[in-house]
């Protein structure tokens, strides 16, 4: 029988499509699903699940962190195997342990919950970058570069590029290491995760702050008492040595980016705390009102919420007092990490030694201070105290 040109053109089509019907019943990642997998995550207090989302990158076959942590410890578990050879830090942490123990150490923290953050992908490098607006003069500059003028809609615009400059984050590792006693933990009962997990978790929370405050940025983050953008305001004349008054608290404040203001917080040494609890203002009845006050647990100054640490210079020291908006301050952080065990440091002691590795950088998001657009007043979202005492 012989068909015809349309009949069999049919025949073929039928054919073609019972061919492909199989694998038509698959359904494959679309442009837009490629996009959100490449789409990189940040924001001001992220967490590490919301950084990083819900996949799973480093499978979990253990029952908890407990069950995890002894098999470290042992070394010669199966379930180790894919986790050790991803790294060369140990064993990487599954993410259900990750985000516990990252998560909880920010509620610790003060400059991370408070910073931009954001998550680098496990095997996409150790260096970020991130744009950001070169601003600092109103005056001469326009706003983050961007210059306007007013005029009718047929009247000629002035040309203007925003200036932008490249912030470029790389992952620097913060080891932590802790030695336990295994005949202690044996006799106390205490699981182990209530000691190491615990353990790391103040750690990584005190060493993040400790260089996002204090880092030089050769080898670990750029804190803020380093940044180029830092104003330092200097003690007043006559002004003895380790003290505080209410002209140094003006001071800092009037120096303050004025879009910062409902974000800043004083972050004070420990040791400031008598010499803030004595300064007072005289009211027009002739009362003399505290300064600092206390609401629900929580200090505050002149409106703003004061925290003391001890990961800030000390009384009399330039940064013992300061006033600063961390949201113009960025985080990266790797989503590997690692945790080591070793038995043979601590043999003859009945030891463990553990070792914890986290892949993280930080630095100020603005380079330098900034003119006002009155061209003379000079402001910054990092404000502190400078030396008091004598040189």
């Amino acid at each position: 029988m012989k068909l015809t040109n349309v009949e069999l053109r049919d025949l073929v089509k039928a054919e073609f499509d019972k061919a492909i019907a199989p694998y038509l019943k698959v359904q494959r990642p679309t442009d837009d699903d490629t996009e959100k997998s490449k789409k990189m995550i940040s924001g001001i207090g992220k967490k590490y699940r919301e950084l990083f989302g819900d996949q799973t990158v480093i499978k979990n076959d253990f029952d908890d962190l407990e069950d995890f942590l002894k098999a470290v410890k042992g070394g010669f578990d199966p379930r180790l195997k894919d986790l050790s050879t991803l790294t060369d830090a140990g064993v990487l942490l599954p993410d259900e342990f990750k985000a516990d123990l990252l998560d909880s150490a920010l509620e610790e923290e003060i400059v991370r919950p408070r910073s931009m953050s954001y998550g680098l992908k496990f095997g996409r490098g150790k260096t970020l970058k991130v744009p950001a607006f070169l601003d600092v003069n109103h005056s001469t500059t326009g706003i983050a570069g961007v210059e306007a003028s007013w005029g009718t809609e047929l009247s000629q615009k002035d040309k203007t590029e925003p200036k932008f400059r490249m912030i470029e984050m790389t992952l620097k590792k913060l080891f932590c290491y802790t030695e336990s006693s295994d005949e202690l933990i044996q006799q106390s009962g205490i699981p182990m995760r209530e000691v190491i997990g615990i353990a790391f978790r103040k750690a990584l929370s005190f060493y993040q702050d400790l260089a996002y405050l204090r880092g030089d940025g050769e080898g670990e983050p750029l804190g803020v008492l380093n940044s180029g953008a830092l104003l330092v305001q200097a003690k007043e004349d006559e002004q003895a040595d380790n003290t505080i008054c209410f002209e140094n608290l003006v001071g800092i404040f009037g120096k303050m980016l004025p879009g910062s203001l409902k974000r800043c917080v004083w972050v004070a040494s420990i040791s400031t705390l008598p010499q803030l609890m004595q300064i007072t203002i005289t009211s027009e009845s002739g009362a003399n009102i505290r300064v600092m006050q206390e609401v629900g647990g929580k200090f505050y100054m002149l409106g703003r919420e004061i925290l003391f640490t001890e990961k800030v210079p000390a009384l009399g020291n330039k940064g013992c007092l300061g006033l600063y908006d961390f949201s113009a301050y960025a985080v990266l952080l790797g989503e590997d990490v690692g945790l080591e065990s070793s038995i043979h440091t601590g043999f003859r002691e009945d030891k463990t030694a553990w070792r914890f590795v986290l892949n993280v950088d930080g630095q100020p998001t603005v380079e330098d201070t900034l003119t006002c657009y009155d061209g003379e007043t000079i402001v910054s979202p990092f404000v502190c105290l400078g030396d008091v005492k004598t040189a």
